[in-house]
Formats: structure tokens, sequence, C-alpha cells
């Protein structure tokens, strides 16, 4: 099967949407198809694996157009809803079957979230007519748990395909990066943004609780560092034991994972966090992490049973407790346990990528 996979992302860059899509593209590849990835730039390593690439950076439909002509694919794959209409129009104009893999609800998220990335009004029109052109799909992918009855209800043929990790590239043993100062302290990591969705706000104030007890902190990110939240958080992040690095490549993140006793996904209850599902989570399951985590819907669905992690309350006090919880080693031991063998049961992507490659079969023929 020849499957094109099209997203208006950079699978180059280590975030959550653009791991995922580079990972079906490599799933795929590895299953037997022969994939071809439209984007703006990829991994070195997607031409050692035989995958085409068609570059967006001289515009997205010229990109597309030209990969459908030279690759003939049997299916275009939308990664997101993004740009959904061009691709609805090219699978219809070119007779291939058509899908998208759908990790939220972008009218949601703009309303909750969308101030400071362009026109509101403008992206709520966007998203409405990309989530509309959906409805000509064969197959939707779903990326999150909570997400799967909402898209139920939005479109005729949805399979679950929730969350996806690399087992063979994150796991417990191997080389780790040394996190703190004090060998003695208990290491606290936070991989990810400083956005406010992310529960930033809801980790500083752990923090500056935790900060006088046997913890060290380390924040592994860069994006949405903003001055006014350095300023609004100076008084804990002047402190020693708070380490704040730079984003580093995806390739040496599980280093820093192993190198932690505690990861920490300290996300707020919002309907966009409802309907997502972080990368991190299962990033962290399959290094054998101990996890603390929110409890909020999809958290509770990857880390609730068998216990893979603590789960909190949302609030800084939660996060706090959860914390101080994930210190008892013999509980850290039993989830960190389970946390490894949930990733390689229900998040291994190339047992993923089958679950994809079985649902293009059908609606290709």
């Amino acid at each position: 099967m020849r499957i094109l996979i099209f997203s208006t992302a950079d699978f180059s860059i280590g975030s959550g949407s653009e791991i995922r899509g580079r990972l079906i593209c490599e799933g795929l590849q590895r299953e037997g198809a022969k994939v071809c990835a439209v984007c703006f730039n990829i991994p070195d390593y997607f031409g050692k694996l035989g995958i085409e690439f068609y570059s967006t950076k001289r515009g997205f439909q010229p990109a597309l157009e030209e990969a459908i002509q030279n690759f003939k694919p049997d299916v275009i794959y939308g990664i997101t809803e993004g740009l959904a209409n061009i691709v609805a129009a090219a699978a219809r104009k070119y007779g291939c079957a058509l899908a998208f893999d759908l990790h939220g609800i972008g009218v949601v998220e703009i309303l909750e979230l969308g101030s400071g990335y362009g026109s509101r009004p403008k992206r709520l029109l966007n998203s409405t007519k990309w989530l509309l052109s959906m409805r000509k799909a064969d197959v939707i992918t779903v990326a999150n748990p909570t997400l799967v009855s909402v898209a139920q209800k939005m479109y005729r043929n949805v399979v679950p395909v929730v969350g996806m990790t690399d087992t063979s590239h994150f796991t417990p043993d191997g080389p780790a990066v040394k996190l703190g100062e004090n060998k003695n302290s208990i290491q606290v990591l936070y991989a990810g943004n400083y956005f406010k969705w992310q529960g930033i706000n809801l980790l500083f104030s752990a923090i500056e609780t935790l900060i006088h007890e046997d913890y060290e902190f380390t924040v592994l990110g860069s994006v949405g560092k903003t001055p006014q939240l350095l300023e609004r958080w100076k008084h804990v992040l002047n402190n020693k034991k708070l380490h704040l690095i730079d984003s580093v490549d995806y390739g040496i993140v599980p280093q820093y994972y192993r190198g932690a006793d505690i990861t920490v996904v300290p996300r707020e209850f919002m309907w966009s966090t409802y309907l997502a599902f972080p990368q991190k989570i299962v990033d962290y399951m399959a290094s054998g992490s101990v996890i603390v985590a929110t409890d909020i819907a999809p958290h509770r669905w990857a880390l609730g049973v068998p216990q893979a992690g603590i789960l909190c309350e949302p609030t800084a006090v939660g996060v706090t407790n959860g914390i101080r919880m994930a210190s008892d080693k013999g509980l850290g031991e039993s989830v960190s346990k389970n946390a490894r063998n949930e990733a390689e049961k229900k998040f291994d992507h190339l047992n993923q990528a089958k679950l994809i490659s079985d649902a293009f079969v059908l609606c290709a023929k």
C-alpha cells in the first residue's frame, strides 16, 4: 500500500503532534507500506528508512499536488485537521482514499486558548471549515481517549489509535543525564512548554513549597518562556534548586528522563486538556518513569488501571502532595514497572501503526 502523509507541521521538531506524525510515518513504513511525507521538514533518518519527502516550504498545495502525481498514493492521510479542505479536494481529484488523524478540536482550543495567535474569528472559521471537510474521510484515527466519543458523533468511521511512543528509544536502561547538583536530593523533571494549559503555574506553585524540602527541580523546554512569566515567578526561579534547561534534540531526551527520580504532568482541567493526550505521558511511561500527573480524564485513562503513575488533584496543593507520594520508593518501583509494561502493550508505535494499516486496507479496497 502507498500512503501519502500530509501535515502543515515540521516533523523535524520534537513536540507532540510532530512527534506523533513522524512516528506514524516510520511505523507505517516499517509495517510494509510505502510512505511519502509532505510537510515542512523531516528528520534525517527518514531517508535511511526510504520515506519519500516533499517540502511544503514553497506552498502546501503545490507540494501536495506534486507528491500525489509522482508518488501515486492509495491513501492520503492528513495529520490533524490543518488544511483538511485542501487534502480532501486532492483525494477526490485523484481518486484516493482519504483519512485524517485527529488530535483535538481546533474550535475548542481557539475559544479557550486562542489569544495571541492571530485573528480569532478567522481561525475559528478555518477550523470549522477543516473539521467539516473531514466528514468526507473514509477513516478518522483519533489520538486521544476522551476525544473518541466526540469524533464518533461527527464522523462515520472512527478508529481509536490512542497514544504512540517508540519503546526502543524511550527505555528504562541506557545513559542518563545527571540532573541537579545534590546527589542526595530527589530529582523532579518537567519536560514541555511554559503555556498555562500545560500547568506550568501549578508546577511552579508546587515548587515554591517543595523547594524547602529534599527536592531539586529541572524544567526542560523553551517554548512559551515569556518575560511576563519569568517576572511572575522570579522568586522561585532564582532558587538554586530549580534548573531551567532549553529544549534539546529529541534524540537525547530519553537520557533526561532516565536522570529523573520523578517526572511530572501538571495540566489543569480545561476542555482543551480534556480532549488532549500529552505525548510526554507515553514517553515517560516507556522510560519506566515514576510519573505524577493531575487526575484529569486522559491521564486517568493511561495511568489509572493498573496503577502506572501517581494521580493527584489538578491544583497546586494536589501536585505538591503527588510529588511527595511519589517519593515512596516501594510505590515508585511498582508504578514505574507498570508504566513500562503498559507502554509496551498499548502504545508502541509499531503496534499502533498496524492498527492504522489494517484500517487503510479496508478503506482502500
